[in-house]
């Protein structure tokens, strides 16, 4: 039925749950250690991206003032919210490449922000959301096809002693306030298209600049929201891909960093969109604890955010980052 989750009043947990009983997420790709695909996720040639029109999100009838009004409680609710244009994740899918080896595909159309605003947020009544992933099984065999389904980023920062990087949501952001998250953002079609550039359909050098941009995005990110140089960055690496309650897609990555946490820590305080979290923390690294037979704990990871991280709390984990660990846990 297409990618989109069915909608409820609200996109958040309302209850604490230690073992991740949440229904607001769904993985939708996620790469394992399985022998014919990468043990550590998918680097930036080892994926395809298949970008036209044909991805693009459908019209509904209900765009002009359904959007517009979302738009206008959006901006009551965040002013520093603004419109651009976003990458539409339409599907994404393994396939067998010519040589024999499975890579994942993204078909990738555009939206904008906007469009998302009014397609897949709570801006939008209830009613009207329903209804446009009603119309899109009825009139096209897909749930998302009226959806933005714009396309975001996180990651995984893991340190060199060890540790992974979380940023709790300040107020001054859109969705999963005071919640803890990784480093994240969107990637933008501005890097790849050059003014008004047409969309060419089957254009390799589109879709080859198309697949840089969704990587180099999320090292901006990185160096924007933690202040880690992008020097001490390692590649990053796909690990999967989620939905949350809204039917809005995000791709996982992992990257690592050669400063250690307390480094990362210092750094964070300066960075340049600090102002996007008000706190910064460090949760253990995947087999961390399962190497470390002494039993040490490393003073600067905080051991009860880590349980929280690693049991995919609702209530302290943006849905993202929940996702995040699940896709973490089965590598």
């Amino acid at each position: 039925q297409g990618m989109a989750l069915r909608t409820g009043d609200t996109g958040e947990a309302t209850h604490a749950d230690a073992t991740c009983t949440s229904h607001d997420y769904e993985v939708i790709f996620r790469a394992n250690s399985g022998e014919s695909l990468p043990p550590v996720g998918f680097g930036e040639s080892d994926i395809v991206v298949d970008f036209g029109t044909k991805h693009d999100r459908v019209p509904h009838a209900s765009d002009g003032d359904g959007i517009d009004l979302a738009w206008q409680r959006q901006l009551v609710d965040a002013s520093r919210t603004w419109d651009a244009s976003k990458f539409r994740l339409a599907k994404i899918q393994l396939a067998t490449t010519r040589d024999g080896k499975q890579a994942p595909v993204l078909s990738l159309g555009l939206t904008t922000y906007r469009e998302h605003v009014g397609t897949c947020t709570t801006s939008r009544p209830i009613g009207d959301r329903n209804a446009l992933r009603d119309d899109g099984v009825a009139n096209h065999g897909i749930q998302n096809a009226h959806l933005a389904s714009a396309l975001g980023v996180e990651c995984v920062l893991e340190t060199r002693d060890g540790g992974v990087v979380l940023l709790r949501r300040s107020n001054g952001v859109v969705g999963s306030v005071g919640k803890w998250n990784g480093p994240s953002g969107h990637p933008e079609p501005s890097k790849v298209f050059f003014r008004d550039e047409k969309k060419n359909e089957n254009d390799t050098a589109t879709n080859v600049r198309a697949r840089a941009e969704l990587f180099a995005s999320i090292l901006r990110e990185v160096v924007e929201e933690t202040g880690v140089p992008f020097s001490s960055l390692s590649p990053p690496k796909l690990i999967g891909a989620m939905l949350d309650y809204f039917g809005k897609p995000d791709l996982l990555f992992r990257v690592k960093t050669n400063l250690t946490s307390r480094e990362v820590l210092e750094k964070c305080e300066t960075a340049r969109d600090a102002w996007e979290s008000d706190s910064a923390e460090i949760v253990e690294a995947p087999g961390r604890r399962e190497k470390n037979h002494t039993n040490e704990v490393h003073l600067a990871h905080n051991q009860e955010l880590s349980r929280k991280f690693w049991r995919r709390c609702p209530v302290s984990m943006a849905a993202t980052t929940r996702a995040m660990a699940e896709c973490l846990s089965s590598l």
